[in-house]
């Protein structure tokens, strides 16, 4: 249930282990392609071969120096311009910059990854952000940056690059919104929401309908408590069931590990933080989550699409 900032791929976070780096104006529009930061180290790559689903092969002159933060557009799409507040779907290659070899790669995981070009990805990664900015869609785009002074790991880490492929570009979807209480009320006369049954010890089960789940956010109380109203910043505790929307499998379960689970209110998805601000203490409350509340580039372990939630609010604790 807690919140990460997954900025890049899984993949890419666990390569690098850094974000971001020390942000140089040497943003060009020379024939050898966009770069920013310390691109001249990025003269000798070149990609051959390839497509959307499988990955090219990457070369240049061995070692890297990698110490400054760089990106550089090494092959030129045929594509439509990326612009910014676009999301781009990706792949990518990693390497090692000492030597060249191949340290990971996605195309062989499925589905491209989905990346928000927002003021968020900017300020992680400035020189990647102002290179992919007028980028064309196809391009095969270079990224290295420096892990932080002191990170976890680094020693450990080999130097690397990674060589990003742009698969597609698009306007991002609506942010959701919370439905109203009425429009609720209407989904709910109509058949088109979630049900729950309770066995012996109170742990519920759900029933999907078949329609579509909502795109907003769907707040239903189905029993309201007399406790104090919880505030975003609050620490709650609550007994809860996940449930994808989709197929109806349970994902995680409170009850199922008999104590209920405590955290800061605005450290989990925001469909919690959105759905839960402004209730009371002693409330059943069922959420149904849209996507982009819920987990928007789910990694491993973590369930996708809209998911139902039935959640007990056992007590709360005020921020200090």
């Amino acid at each position: 249930m807690r919140k990460v900032l997954a900025i890049l791929l899984p993949l890419l976070l666990l390569l690098l282990t850094a974000c971001g780096g020390p942000t140089t104006d040497n943003l060009t529009g020379e024939s050898s392609g966009r770069s920013a930061g310390a691109a001249e180290i990025f003269d000798t790559v070149t990609v051959t071969g390839g497509s959307d689903e499988e990955a090219p092969t990457v070369e240049f002159e061995s070692p890297l120096d990698t110490s400054a933060a760089a990106a550089k557009t090494v092959a030129e799409g045929e594509g439509n311009e990326i612009k910014e507040g676009e999301q781009i779907s990706v792949q990518l290659v990693a390497l090692n910059a000492e030597d060249g070899s191949v340290l990971g790669e996605t195309y062989s995981q499925g589905e491209p990854q989905v990346l928000p070009l927002d003021d968020t990805f900017k300020g992680e990664f400035p020189e990647l952000f102002d290179v992919l900015i007028g980028t064309k869609v196809g391009s095969q785009v270079a990224f290295a940056t420096p892990p932080p002074a002191g990170a976890e790991g680094a020693a450990e880490t080999p130097n690397q690059i990674l060589v990003l492929k742009v698969i597609s570009s698009e306007q991002p979807p609506p942010e959701p919104e919370v439905l109203s209480p009425e429009d609720v009320q209407k989904l709910d006369d109509e058949g088109q929401l979630p049900t729950f049954t309770f066995g012996d010890k109170g742990a519920p089960e759900v029933t999907i309908p078949e329609n579509d789940p909502s795109d907003d956010l769907v707040v239903k109380v189905l029993e309201e408590g007399d406790g104090e109203v919880l505030a975003e910043t609050d620490t709650i505790t609550a007994n809860y069931t996940g449930w994808t929307y989709a197929d109806g499998q349970k994902f995680d379960s409170s009850f199922d590990r008999g104590e209920p689970a405590s955290f800061p209110l605005n450290g989990v998805i925001t469909g919690w933080t959105k759905g839960l601000t402004g209730q009371k203490v002693g409330s059943k409350v069922m959420l149904v989550i849209p996507e982009p509340w819920a987990y928007p580039t789910a990694g491993e372990g973590q369930p996708s699409g809209t998911l139902v939630f039935f959640v007990e609010i056992v007590s709360k604790e005020a921020a200090q």
